[in-house]
């Protein structure tokens, strides 16, 4: 879960998480463990870094997503958590959009409601060219 889930006091799939600590200390002790790894996928984390945005969750947030790709430098695929956890709020359709909206490539939808996956892809974008370009690169590793 980047940017880290160290912190984290409560299970993100019932409870959202907030961290209180300040930037400095998350670049210093928990983002750092990222930062310039080799890696063609990361999942966003479903928590609240309260000093960076105080409303959103890292999955949901355009400055924590930010961070992600400036300061720990994540360049590649970065994939939400599960988008039907019930820590979150709002409807899936909303969740969905938000997450796409704050930076993440893909939306992870795992609960196996239907009715829901069709919800997830109605509201996600077509299939970019830098998502076909990572994967292809995720598929000759794997082969």
């Amino acid at each position: 879960h980047i940017p880290g889930h160290g912190l984290a006091k409560v299970d993100s799939h019932k409870l959202t998480p907030i961290i209180k600590n300040n930037l400095d200390y998350l670049i210093r002790n928990d983002f750092s463990a990222f930062k310039n790894k080799v890696s063609l996928l990361a999942m966003t984390a479903h928590i609240i870094y309260k000093k960076i945005d105080k409303l959103n969750t890292a999955t949901h947030s355009n400055k924590v997503i930010k961070l992600i790709r400036k300061n720990i430098k994540f360049q590649n695929i970065l994939m939400s958590d599960d988008i039907s956890m019930k820590s979150l709020k709002g409807t899936i359709k909303d969740r969905t959009i938000s997450a796409y909206e704050a930076g993440c490539n893909l939306v992870l939808h795992c609960n196996g409601n239907y009715k829901e996956m069709l919800v997830v892809a109605k509201n996600s974008p077509v299939i970019s060219k830098f998502i076909m370009k990572k994967t292809s690169q995720l598929y000759k590793i794997i082969s």
